[in-house]
């Protein structure tokens, strides 16, 4: 029977967990309360009694980001329903991308190679719906290539079902996936003894694409006498990127990939792939998955303005600090600046046509 974890308040995104081999949803039990702490809806559908589709798994999800998570081979199901399905982000754990380097002997080397965790081996050893065995039975054939979103990969480097060496390798040949591998973690790493540190790791990844919270790379900051402040009229990385990839769009007037307009703009592809899911989401544009996959204007350019896309990118054109009144010089220079972009288009930019103020 399908499980659900729901938050207490709004939920920030809808999370649908695909199990693997011997597993039933009760085994992620704790998995779902704890993200469910976190704002997020959980979803882990019974696939041996009622398999069902990406559009039943998603029915409540709204407009709130669908992660869809995979373990075992659940990974392999949920890596091929990303490639035809609308989802935002793809967890992909304990992925079996080669065959096991040793098959258990017995139910003892089986909790084992599953699990470090204590309680957890306690859980399985006690649970009557847990299927013993089929560890051994075979696995499908991977695709060929990970969908155009982002990626979680997620894995044990003591893994013994599913080596960790092809899943690295998966992960460096492309730009939009992650890999995090745990130390001394097995099989089931989402209920391994680094269950915490694994789900903390997918609430990040659920954040970013969430338009939550952003980890941006480590720099060095450059060495200056002055300290270096925001100008009162600002441009946010998001909004110049934004517009720099519909201009490229409407210039093109073809489909095209985050990696051919991050490569034509100059564009970090990870900042772009995020930015194309919100872009989807306030319907500037529309996208396709799989293999001719890409994206494309949802309507026509004449019909962007620049004050639509900061809009759906930041929520408003202009903001101030939480002291500042209400009405007065400020609010005056907001409607202008408002008035102003909602003037100028992407059609515009894409001609080298200058606003007439």
């Amino acid at each position: 029977m399908t499980r659900t974890w729901v938050p207490d308040s709004a939920s920030r995104g809808h999370v649908v967990v695909l199990h693997g081999r011997g597993e039933h949803p009760g085994v992620y039990e704790r998995f779902g309360r704890r993200l469910a702490v976190d704002g997020y809806t959980v979803v882990v559908p019974d696939l041996a009694a009622e398999p069902g589709e990406p559009a039943a798994w998603f029915a409540d999800a709204g407009d709130t980001a669908r992660i869809l998570v995979g373990t075992d081979t659940g990974a392999l199901r949920a890596w091929e329903a990303a490639l035809s399905s609308s989802v935002d982000g793809l967890v992909l754990a304990g992925t079996p991308l080669s065959a096991a380097t040793e098959a258990p002997a017995g139910r003892d080397e089986e909790i084992s190679a599953r699990t470090s965790c204590p309680i957890h081996r306690e859980r399985l050893d006690a649970d009557p719906d847990f299927r013993w065995g089929e560890l051994d039975a075979g696995t499908s054939v991977p695709p060929r290539g990970l969908p155009e979103i982002p990626v979680l990969l997620l894995h044990g480097d003591g893994d013994a079902i599913a080596p960790v060496d092809p899943v690295t390798r998966l992960g460096a040949a492309h730009p939009q996936a992650t890999a995090a591998v745990f130390k001394d973690g097995v099989h089931d790493i989402l209920n391994d003894k680094v269950h915490r540190s694994v789900a903390a790791r997918i609430v990040l990844f659920c954040e970013e694409i969430a338009k939550g919270a952003v980890v941006l790379p480590e720099v060095t900051a450059a060495k200056s006498s002055r300290v270096r402040r925001a100008a009162p009229v600002h441009i946010s990385a998001r909004v110049d990127y934004s517009v720099r990839a519909l201009t490229e769009l409407a210039r093109s007037g073809r489909q095209q990939t985050c990696e051919s307009m991050a490569r034509t703009q100059g564009i970090p592809l990870n900042s772009l792939v995020n930015l194309m899911v919100e872009l989807r989401r306030g319907r500037l544009v529309n996208s396709q998955r799989g293999c001719e996959g890409g994206y494309w204007p949802a309507k026509p350019a004449e019909e962007i303005t620049l004050a639509e896309v900061i809009r759906v990118v930041e929520g408003s054109v202009t903001s101030r600090h939480d002291d500042a009144p209400q009405d007065g010089v400020w609010a005056r220079l907001g409607g202008t600046v408002a008035e102003f972009l909602d003037h100028v288009t992407i059609a515009d930019l894409a001609a080298d046509r200058t606003p007439v103020a």
